[in-house]
């Protein structure tokens, strides 16, 4: 573990916001984020290395989903080649043409083949050397093992880089920022989705927020503190939109709310098994449907370019 500071303004100055444990794996270990008293970024401190980082992303960590043909259940496929084709639906609604496109964090590459079947020249970057292999072997995408600076890419290179959830566990994200702000072409889109910790569901369920996810998101961005960042690495924020991490991130709310606060392991189940009945999801698809509007549901995808000087 490491102690650090306020990657946005420099500041050590900052105060306690949550204390906790790895709620998703429970994997061991007692984690602490703070706020930085000077800009409002929430951190991680003390934190885990990058050499340390990795424990805490074993196989069965949920990204790391393998190819929808190799889904056995017809439906998990059905389900899934949805959220693929309304992931790529949203880039390219908004995304003109075809181009050169970088998935930063691209774990299987299910998100890069679908662009590829679209037309775009796709590449990627894998922190994890075996998920890295994976996506190169199963679907034949080109992607880099390691992190996006060690990937050297050429300036000015891409047309848009994405990060699907990926920014809040970067160590340095300001330095992630820049690097691809460097190796985008001018006017190039950047697309990132990542935890809104100004939502609805994140001061209901405070420290049980499925987002803050300890110890694997470092960072947490408030609307305020993500316009910041990405003002000062040459971007400009032109849009925000709530379309993932819903009915998903309130069963895990609930679950991480319920194992700590409710002592009786029937009336637990019990109350696991109403968030997860009929009648619920269907409230909470009409839920979603308005908080999406509102932008108050927990995952916010947001659409920048980098400034043309």
């Amino acid at each position: 573990m490491e102690a650090t500071c306020c990657n946005l303004c420099g500041a050590d100055d900052a105060s306690v916001l949550y204390q906790g444990r790895d709620r998703l794996l429970n994997l061991p270990g007692e984690f602490r984020l703070v706020r930085c008293n000077q800009c409002g970024l929430i951190y991680l401190n003390p934190r885990p290395t990058a050499q340390e980082i990795g424990a805490y992303y074993p196989e069965q960590y949920h990204p790391y989903t393998r190819a929808i043909e190799d889904e056995r259940s017809w439906f998990l496929r059905l389900d899934r080649r949805y959220g693929l084709r309304k992931r790529c639906a949203v880039i390219t609604r908004r995304v003109r043409g075809v181009g050169r496109l970088l998935d930063v964090g691209c774990a299987t590459g299910i998100f890069l083949d679908g662009m590829r079947r679209l037309g775009w020249q796709v590449q990627g970057v894998e922190l994890n050397p075996e998920i890295a292999a994976y996506a190169r072997e199963r679907l034949g995408l080109p992607v880099f093992a390691g992190t996006l600076e060690q990937a050297a890419f050429p300036s000015s290179h891409f047309d848009l880089v994405t990060l699907w959830d990926v920014l809040e566990h970067v160590h340095d994200p300001k330095g992630a920022l820049r690097e691809i702000a460097r190796i985008l072409r001018p006017g190039g889109w950047l697309v990132l989705s990542l935890p809104d910790p100004d939502c609805i569901e994140a001061r209901l369920f405070g420290p049980y927020w499925a987002g803050l996810d300890m110890p694997r998101h470092l960072n947490i961005f408030s609307r305020t503190v993500l316009t910041r960042f990405l003002t000062e690495t040459g971007f400009t924020l032109l849009d925000r939109i709530h379309f993932t991490g819903r009915y998903g991130v309130l069963v895990a709310n609930m679950q991480f709310w319920s194992d700590e606060r409710v002592s009786n392991p029937q009336l637990r189940r019990l109350l696991m098994a109403i968030v997860q009945s009929l009648p619920v999801r269907l409230v909470a698809l009409l839920y979603y449907a308005i908080a999406d509007r509102l932008h108050q549901s927990s995952v916010v995808t947001v659409f920048a370019r980098k400034r043309v000087t």
